[in-house]
């Protein structure tokens, strides 16, 4: 079996394909991980869970972006494995991201040979493993970022769950019922589109599968799910309350109609799809807006970049749209049961996606997509397995599109580890970022080079950091500080102190006059350090200005270290529940 295998050209191939993958994920993966907001908040609260204990961790993990709700704690009992593990680090808590990206490559080769042959499958997972998208999201610590592995593998074993021709089908359903039991944690629309697929899927093919291995994979999802449970019995359902009001209120608040919305959403379905297969970032397509809503009568909308990116959006609409037409053929024609599986649940994932998007479209964001990320690869080999049956004996023209769609990938990740390269000591213009949507690049290996920047004015007289950063990396610097121990706090124009190291901390390309306009009558800006995208001003009190000669170390208010939590959805720790060893 070993001697079969050695001598199978496939799995040298996909060895290569994989290598290759890893490479691109983890290359530099300390220095330029991003580390900004959310991964701050999520940082502060896990390491102070691994220095107190176990107890310290929550029972509910991060809001929902724009709600009140909060999602499940699986991602941070995650981040807390590997900050225990791999150090008590941003990069130790990012690890497991990597390694859960790196593992959905060969994952994603098994979902997608369920259906295409050999060399159509490794095309698409050399595609998927030089993919611009999921390499961006697979270098720092986010919720989102856990996605695409366990959407995959919930995928996967619903697959071998209603196969006939696996023995095993009741453990295959218990899998795929763990992996959505941690899943639906990760996101407030991964709580809803997927047990949405899972159960209309198991509707319709209805397996015979032990009823113990049903019962057995209920229980698992509500097991995994007991801390939220929890919560909210402690809470009298505040959370639960919470969810309805997302669930009800999470839609645009513009005045588009609801015909507007879905051809948004098929658009934007279009770019993004693109985007994922590519890694092009720049596509865009006009914007139709109603005249008279009563007549649904429509105006076309395209600016200048609208025109500049229109041949490209045009592309990507039009493969989407063949891709689709494809997949609807292919479901129609389909006779062996297992592939139309396939197609059946893939069609499930685009249709409860696009439905559940409809409401969101002119707010779409590229990480909703992380949630079926393997159906735009589906949509593009179906499409190519369509033109081919047009061109017989033709396949390595399928070969040599997705090749040119990787070498574009490859092109934009280059441009990428560019940006991150030169970040901390060039001002670089990054232009449009459809993925992140940074305003420009921030890495570790600069904010801690500003860290000892900071430090050494420490060192020199002892006091205190008082600082000012932009919103999105103010947190991250506070913690930063904080594992320097370097004692630290927001500036305050109320409280000015003779002794303290007061700094401004704001990105390079910013607009200084606004921060001498706000911080002028109080400070003079008496030096000026740029670290690359960033850069660092030294303000020195006004003799006017100051208040106090010296803050007493009780005074410190920590700024940034701030949890906001909201009353109406309390969160717990376990350590309030039950008695936890602290360490």
């Amino acid at each position: 079996m070993k001697l079969k295998l050695i001598k199978n050209k496939y799995f040298w191939i996909f060895l290569a394909i994989f290598a290759l993958g890893i490479f691109l994920r983890s290359y530099n993966f300390t220095p330029w991980l991003h580390f900004e907001l959310d991964q701050a908040r999520d940082t502060i609260l896990v390491s102070e869970a691994v220095e107190d204990g176990a107890g310290e961790l929550p029972l509910l993990g991060p809001r929902a972006a724009g709600t009140m709700l909060r999602l499940g704690p699986a991602f941070y009992y995650v981040q807390y494995a590997g900050a225990k593990i791999l150090g008590n680090t941003p990069q130790g808590m990012a690890y497991p991201i990597l390694l859960f990206s790196i593992l959905s490559i060969p994952l994603f080769y098994f979902f997608i040979a369920r259906y295409f042959n050999k060399k159509l499958s490794l095309g698409l997972t050399l595609l998927f493993s030089v993919s611009l998208f999921l390499i961006t999201y697979s270098r720092f610590a986010w919720n989102p970022n856990l996605i695409p592995f366990f959407a995959l593998a919930v995928s996967y074993f619903l697959l071998k769950a209603v196969d006939k021709e696996e023995k095993k089908k009741g453990w295959n359903l218990l899998f795929s019922a763990i992996f959505l039991g941690i899943l639906i944690q990760f996101h407030f629309l991964a709580l809803i589109i997927m047990p949405l697929i899972a159960a209309i899927f198991l509707i319709i093919k209805r397996p015979k599968i032990k009823i113990k291995f049903w019962l057995a994979s209920i229980l698992a999802i509500i097991i995994l799910n007991v801390p939220m449970m929890i919560n909210e019995i402690k809470t009298g359902g505040d959370n639960a309350e919470q969810f309805i009001e997302a669930v009800t209120k999470k839609s645009t608040k513009e005045n588009h109609t609801l015909v507007e919305k879905a051809m948004e959403n098929y658009l934007e379905h279009s770019l993004n799809y693109w985007t994922v297969i590519s890694g092009s970032q720049k596509s865009e397509l006009f914007e139709m807006e109603s005249v008279n809503k009563s007549n649904v009568k429509f105006d076309i909308k395209c600016d200048r970049s609208c025109r500049d990116s229109l041949p490209q959006g045009i592309l990507a609409f039009l493969i989407f749209t063949a891709g689709l037409l494809s997949l609807v053929i292919k479901l129609a024609k389909e006779k062996n049961i297992a592939k139309k599986d396939f197609l059946i649940l893939n069609a499930l994932c685009f249709a409860i996606a696009f439905i559940v998007f409809i409401p969101l479209a002119f707010k779409l964001s590229p990480r909703f997509f992380l949630i079926t990320v393997a159906v735009p690869f589906v949509f593009l080999g179906l499409l190519l397995e369509r033109l081919l049956y047009f061109i017989k004996n033709k396949s390595n023209l399928a070969l040599a599109f997705i090749l040119f769609l990787a070498i574009l990938n490859l092109f934009f990740v280059y441009k990428f580890f560019e940006e991150l390269r030169l970040a901390p000591s060039e001002n670089i213009e990054i232009g449009r970022d459809k993925i992140l949507k940074q305003k420009t690049r921030i890495t570790l290996e600069q904010q801690n080079s500003i860290v000892d920047y900071t430090k050494s004015f420490y060192q020199k007289n002892k006091y205190p950091v008082f600082y000012k950063g932009q919103n999105e990396f103010h947190r991250a610097f506070a913690y930063l500080l904080d594992k320097k121990d370097i004692p630290r706090d927001g500036i305050s124009l109320s409280k000015i102190y003779r002794q303290g190291n007061y700094f401004l901390i704001i990105r390079t390309q910013s607009d200084i006059q606004y921060y001498r306009e706000k911080y002028g009558d109080h400070f003079n800006f008496f030096s000026k350090k740029e670290f690359g995208t960033l850069t660092v001003f030294k303000l020195i009190p006004k003799e006017n200005s100051i208040t106090n000669e010296a803050m007493n170390p009780s005074e410190l208010e920590r700024d940034g270290m701030e949890n906001n939590e909201n009353e109406k959805a309390r969160r717990y720790k376990w350590s309030e529940v039950i008695k936890i060893n602290p360490k």
